[in-house]
């Protein structure tokens, strides 16, 4: 049996070029003071392909910058992991780390 060498790889958790640990299961939303509405996002996995990670995501619902008010989406978009960070125009971590103690 011969094995795709292209095929992607998943993973279940992966560090990014800054650090960030990014796992399966983790809520994200955007952060650019310019997109609406306000993305959010639950990575369903993590594929490697040619050494390249993506965070495969499901967007479940926007916020509305001008009401607040939730936005159903339900779309699946492709994230390139060393993206996940928090900055001005990039993404933060909606859903706090388990304590590990």
């Amino acid at each position: 049996m011969s094995m795709n060498l292209h095929s992607p790889i998943s993973h279940t958790e992966v560090a990014n070029k800054r650090g960030t640990i990014i796992h399966v299961g983790q809520q994200w939303c955007d952060n650019s003071p310019t997109r609406d509405p306000i993305r959010h996002f639950t990575i369903e996995s993590i594929e490697e392909t040619y050494g390249h990670h993506t965070a495969i995501c499901r967007i479940t619902h926007g916020i509305d910058r001008a009401t607040g008010v939730q936005v159903l989406i339900d779309r699946v978009v492709n994230i390139d992991i060393d993206r996940l960070h928090p900055i001005r125009t990039g993404y933060r971590r909606v859903t706090p780390e388990a304590d590990p103690s």
